[in-house]
């Protein structure tokens, strides 16, 4: 059974989907809403989820179009998301030439964008997950979409939560195939849940106080949504969306439905849900299994050896890094389990200038090392993303290797535990890959040496230590 989204991944209609997907479902992406209720009409046990509402912006009117025009399909669940959109781009320096996103989460951040960035273009792409995609590939695009998506395109945060308001929250709709023999045409549930409210779609004649007509038999109950929309292909027509709070009212749906047909030319239920609100985005590693987490980590390390490539080009330059003083791996570790944005920056850099710019750079000194100091600025920020994605997959692994976790935090001995993480083999496709990424950015065969030792004395290393101290810090 499919259960259709508007894709690609890492859209907040994908990580929604996943809320809301039921056992033996496939999450299964579509290009636009036409295609979504196209697929879930025809195929029997099918479903779907797409947004309905938003906060800033309103109703999606396309949603609304598709579901008068698809009777077939109705909501049977609705879930309140709040949406964090944030501006993304590949580093944090490099000057932004266009911001690249879904027209409707553009629309959600307009008024700010505007404000901190004026005059720059805002262009929209077919979803937010492919605006951080065409921004992961050139430096002067930015792209407005959530943090996994940052995560798994490997982008920086540039600035965060630019939608106009605070509180920014999209309504979505599970959609199932309605049952044949049901007289209201409501789908079948599984939800423990009772419905609380119930979504109509009612035509009237064009005639004065018809309006009045539909809403009088509504006295007493409390009404959430009306909307009016064209009929197709009737000029000046329209028809009315209602949706209604059952049961506090004490009448049940069917005597609402049986008062307005008499006042209305047609009416039809669209849906009942009871609505749940997700207190936060889906994390990632709560939802996503450990190898495609190691996928993601394999993009990052991509974009991650870009950063390295563009460094190498440029010299050592010693005396920009005089002030710098080493920093223990455990330490820097530390600051990425447990320690703030600042702290790890701090250590971070540090550990760069020391460590990993000789392993990468020429002796020498530039002419001019501004360059340089753009380059190292573009790679410490790749660096973070490596490592702030390690706490991404230690959640995961105490899912998935929960009892040699466990047995391992509760002597809170870090050899312990560093020792139950440890998986020679994902690591050794880990170094195989770090060979083959500077092999394709076209390294000396002795900088390839170098980079894999880099990978193997310290990258790593510093990876199993953040989840090691993530551990025992959750004990």
């Amino acid at each position: 059974m499919n259960l259709y989204y508007l894709g690609p991944e890492e859209t907040f209609s994908h990580r929604t989907a996943t809320r809301m997907a039921r056992p033996g479902e496939t999450l299964t992406p579509c290009v636009d809403f036409r295609e979504i209720f196209r697929k879930a009409s025809s195929e029997p046990g099918s479903a779907a989820v797409v947004p309905f509402e938003n906060t800033t912006r309103g109703p999606i009117t396309e949603v609304m179009d598709l579901l008068a025009e698809f009777p077939t399909l109705a909501a049977v669940e609705c879930r309140a998301v709040p949406v964090h959109q944030h501006l993304l781009t590949r580093d944090l320096t490099t000057p932004i030439a266009r911001i690249l996103s879904k027209d409707e989460a553009l629309a959600q951040c307009r008024a700010t964008l505007r404000h901190i960035y004026p005059g720059i273009p805002l262009v929209p792409v077919a979803s937010t997950a492919e605006a951080a995609r065409l921004a992961a590939e050139d430096p002067t695009l930015a792209a407005v979409a959530g943090e996994t998506t940052a995560q798994r395109y490997g982008l920086a945060l540039r600035r965060p939560d630019v939608q106009d308001t605070q509180g920014n929250t999209t309504r979505f709709f599970r959609l199932e195939t309605c049952h044949p023999g049901d007289p209201h045409g409501l789908p079948g549930t599984d939800s423990p849940l009772p419905p609380t409210h119930a979504l109509l779609y009612a035509t009237i004649d064009d005639r004065p106080g018809s309006l009045l007509g539909l809403l009088e038999p509504l006295r007493g109950i409390d009404l959430t949504f009306i909307q009016s929309r064209p009929i197709f292909g009737e000029k000046w027509k329209y028809a009315f969306y209602l949706e209604l709070l059952i049961g506090a009212s004490g009448q049940p749906l069917a005597a609402v439905l049986g008062a307005l047909k008499p006042v209305a030319r047609t009416v039809r239920v669209l849906g009942a849900y009871t609505i749940a609100t997700q207190s936060s985005d889906p994390d990632p590693a709560s939802t996503t299994a450990l190898s495609s987490l190691r996928a993601m980590i394999a993009d990052i390390d991509s974009n991650l050896f870009r950063a390295f490539g563009a460094r190498r080009r440029y010299r050592l330059n010693p005396g920009l890094y005089v002030h710098a003083e080493p920093v223990s791996l455990h330490d820097l570790a530390q600051a990425f389990a447990t320690g703030d944005a600042t702290e790890q920056t701090r250590r971070l850099r540090r550990f760069y200038l020391t460590t990993v710019v000789p392993y990468i750079a020429n002796p020498g000194d530039d002419a001019d090392p501004r360059q340089a100091l753009h380059a190292d600025t573009d790679a410490i920020a790749a660096l973070a993303r490596r490592f702030r994605f390690a706490t991404k997959v230690i959640a995961r692994k105490r899912v998935e290797l929960a009892p040699a976790l466990r047995a391992a935090a509760a002597t809170g001995d870090p050899a312990k535990v560093e020792a139950a993480l440890l998986n020679a083999e994902v690591e050794s496709r880990v170094l195989a890959r770090a060979e083959a990424l500077a092999e394709r950015e076209h390294f000396s065969p002795q900088l390839v040496r170098h980079v894999v030792a880099l990978y193997k004395d310290y990258l790593l290393p510093i990876s199993r230590l953040i989840q090691v101290y993530d551990i025992l810090a959750q004990r």
